[in-house]
């Protein structure tokens, strides 16, 4: 199990979580940069460059989207779960948004880890009463 367990958890929950945001914040910079040099330094502004970006960052979304689209085709199918590939196209939001609050909670997470701090879980308080929209709730069913 540690064979192929541990590389696959290192590999896909640390490793390319913390290099996505990178991405991202490269494309920004590139960008910025552009734009500040073609405003500022016409002649040092090179427009292939510029498409040169885009192109590889629209490439890398491309990718990460085929990479979803095919862990989406080998999920298995339960008979009530016809018709969800439109689930697919929430890619593009979790790519801008969740990724993103996910390498937060990542690298808070590993600095945790590196400060040598505990990881306790909340105790939830149990009173073995439910909330009035809960109790609304059964009593129409």
């Amino acid at each position: 199990m540690g064979l192929f367990a541990l590389p696959n958890t290192l590999v896909f929950q640390i490793l390319l979580p913390l290099v996505s945001p990178l991405i991202d914040l490269m494309f920004v910079a590139g960008v910025a940069n552009y734009f500040y040099d073609k405003h500022f330094h016409p002649e040092a502004a090179s427009a292939q460059s510029f498409e040169k970006l885009l192109a590889f960052f629209l490439a890398f979304l491309i990718i990460d989207f085929i990479a979803s689209a095919l862990a989406f085709t080998l999920e298995r199918k339960h008979p009530a779960s016809r018709g969800d590939g439109w689930l697919l196209f929430h890619i593009w939001i979790q790519r801008f948004t969740y990724r993103q609050v996910f390498s937060v909670v990542l690298l808070r997470t590993i600095k945790r880890a590196i400060d040598g701090k505990p990881f306790a879980w909340d105790k939830l308080e149990r009173t073995a009463t439910m909330s009035k929209q809960t109790e609304k709730i059964t009593e129409v069913v």
